[in-house]
């Protein structure tokens, strides 16, 4: 027998020493023995009413052996753990979370139940679908939680707080296709209203907190804009919407972001540069100096991604950008760029102790080091690595003598006592 089943046995005796009833034997007196009585019809709402009544009476605890007692049932239906949740929830006296309780600890058929006719809180509901077993019904229910945000999103919302909402509902599951279509459509209508509202803005950096800009430009993110902007104009309203400008400006913004990470860190452009997608092939026409004659311009028709990688940075090799070229077409994988990896290499190199190393890795040293450009990381892990370098040396002198101390010492050869002998007597 397990402890816990001891802890409970204990506790039994002890409520029945007092005259008191256990959690079993409340549920079985006041909800299942009732329901089994020839001689008294209950209603649905009477056993509902019964059921919340009782778990209001328990804390925390004693409610979740009260609601497996009711799962273990044959007697109480999944109807009737639905109807205890939306009188939880209609009532005044009685508190949302039982309902929420209910919806987490019975079974998916009970917690789809409630989430369908108990009117709770998205917070609320949120902690119910977490709980779901079946993930293609935890699917569904996410998928109706951003249909519910795409439908009531009618006007401008605070960017960072709407960002944090669609995250809260997305952040409890793994993302499918399903998923993705009602997240793209919800943040597209965001865009959408955001430019018809505030002349062609967009508020691209609070929107790369739900998804990353290279998916929204792979998943062709200017296109979804366009289309829900046309359906929030009016009869007769004016078309303002420049999809080629919506679509260099998500461009401009991503170029802009690897170029920052690529300075920050002293490494090429492609280290970070993304899989993009066809929108990187379109071309556009630009001025560049004439190679041959030196103070004339010619006009060449390059990529749009091309434009702005050479915007943010003029002087990048034709290796390096055509390596950017590829991945973003897919054409080659993504690097993966580990600056904790390298700074250990580097290290290693420069004839660094191990320990030392070691100890930059276990203290988080090495996390910040890696956010340094490499000029000032090779500096500051000169002076981090001398100070360790001494700390470990101190550590290991100190190990030593510690160790001298407790080591047994050489017995001393016992000398017998010498005794004065007079000879002459």
């Amino acid at each position: 027998m397990s402890l816990k089943d001891i802890s409970k046995r204990f506790q039994e005796k002890f409520l029945r020493s007092k005259g008191e009833k256990t959690p079993e034997e409340e549920v079985k007196e006041k909800v299942i023995e009732p329901i089994q009585d020839e001689n008294t019809e209950l209603t649905s709402q009477e056993i509902a009413t019964q059921i919340i009544k009782l778990l209001n009476q328990y804390p925390e605890d004693k409610r979740k052996v009260i609601i497996e007692e009711l799962r273990k049932s044959d007697v109480i239906s999944s109807a009737m753990l639905v109807g205890a949740a939306v009188k939880a929830v209609d009532s005044d006296e009685i508190p949302t979370a039982l309902a929420v309780e209910l919806g987490r600890q019975s079974s998916d058929k009970t917690a789809v139940g409630i989430l369908e006719k108990a009117s709770m809180s998205r917070d609320d509901r949120l902690k119910i679908i977490e709980t779901l077993a079946d993930n293609k019904l935890k699917e569904d229910a996410i998928c109706k939680e951003l249909g519910g945000i795409y439908h009531t999103l009618k006007s401008l919302e605070v960017q960072n707080e709407l960002a944090s909402k669609i995250n809260h509902v997305i952040g409890i599951v793994k993302r499918t296709d399903r998923i993705n279509e009602q997240l793209y459509r919800v943040v597209a209508k965001n865009f959408a209203i955001t430019y018809q509202q505030r002349n062609g803005a967009l508020s691209l950096y609070q929107m790369e907190q739900v998804i990353p800009i290279n998916e929204m430009i792979r998943e062709k993110m200017p296109e979804k804009i366009e289309e829900e902007y046309m359906k929030l104009l009016k009869d007769g309203e004016e078309n303002k919407f420049d999809i080629q400008d919506v679509k260099e400006r998500f461009i401009d913004q991503m170029t802009k972001e690897v170029h920052e990470k690529a300075q920050k860190e002293e490494q090429p452009e492609s280290t970070f540069m993304k899989f993009l997608g066809e929108i990187s092939e379109e071309k556009v026409e630009i001025e560049e100096e004439d190679k041959q004659n030196p103070g004339k311009k010619i006009k060449k028709e390059i990529g749009l991604l091309e434009k702005y990688i050479r915007k943010y940075n003029p002087q990048i090799s034709q290796s390096d950008l055509e390596r950017c070229l590829k991945i973003a077409r897919g054409e080659e994988e993504e690097l993966v760029y580990e600056p904790k990896k390298e700074i250990v290499e580097e290290s290693a190199k420069d004839g660094i102790n191990i320990e030392v190393l070691e100890e930059c890795i276990n203290s988080g040293l090495i996390d910040l080091l890696g956010k340094m450009k490499e000029k000032d990381r090779k500096e500051s892990l000169k002076v981090i690595t001398n100070s360790l370098e001494k700390r470990v040396q101190k550590e290991k002198r100190m190990q030593m003598i510690k160790n001298a101390k407790v080591a047994p010492k050489e017995e001393t050869p016992k000398v017998k006592r010498a005794e004065w002998r007079d000879d002459s007597r």
